[in-house]
């Protein structure tokens, strides 16, 4: 078996090619999920998470995003979706900042002149 890198906290980083072989062994009934786990020394219940993830089709969390749980995580389209949306508010708020910095200056200089 290769070398597989590790996380500064020692954890395993294991890719998602590495993920969907191993489970793929155990959808051809080379090995029992409890075998796999015994051979790699990896938990069960993280096998069980990386089988549903296969059978689902789900790419992203094989993938391995950082920080973010499996279960968490949408579809990349969602998730695009949701940031557009979130930057389409942030331009309407600066608009209405920018026209409010306009209307102060505009005050300022009326009550500097007057």
């Amino acid at each position: 078996m290769k070398r597989i890198a590790r996380k500064s906290d020692g954890r395993r980083i294991f890719t998602a090619e590495f993920k969907r072989e191993q489970i793929g062994r155990v959808l051809r009934g080379e090995l029992t999920l409890a075998g796999l786990s015994r051979k790699l020394g990896i938990a069960r219940g993280l096998l069980q998470r990386w089988k549903r993830l296969v059978i689902q089709g789900v790419e992203t969390p094989i993938i391995g995003v950082v920080g973010v749980p499996a279960r968490g995580l949408r579809t990349a389209e969602q998730q695009i979706a949701d940031l557009q949306r979130l930057v389409g508010k942030q331009a309407i708020e600066l608009d209405n900042l920018r026209a409010e910095i306009g209307v102060l200056r505009f005050r300022r200089r009326s009550l500097v002149g007057a």
